[in-house]
């Protein structure tokens, strides 16, 4: 049982680093965000409905990259379970400047 609990621990520290690194990113309104939200969610929908569009061709299970004019993260907070995050910050933890 003490190797299952130590097992544990260890995972939950490896994948804690990943998830509070994408926590930690700002909140965004505008420009290139990283929009999150459940699967089961339309979130391209979402993202048009709150006057954005989604950018590059692969979208993830609960992620996708989105661009919209100021007031698009607060928009599309307001319209359901999302969580808009600066891609640009995210870009930046990926090696991209600029």
């Amino acid at each position: 049982m003490v190797h299952v609990q130590t097992i544990l621990v260890i995972l939950a520290m490896s994948l804690s680093g990943p998830v509070l690194a994408l926590l930690s990113l700002p909140a965004a309104d505008d420009g290139l965000v990283l929009v999150l939200s459940p699967p089961w969610t339309d979130r391209e929908a979402g993202i048009r409905g709150a006057g954005g569009h989604g950018v590059g061709t692969r979208e993830a299970p609960l992620g996708s990259l989105a661009q919209g004019t100021p007031g698009f993260g607060r928009r599309l907070r307001a319209s359901g379970p999302f969580l808009v995050l600066d891609g640009r910050a995210l870009a930046s933890f990926c090696g991209v400047s600029g």
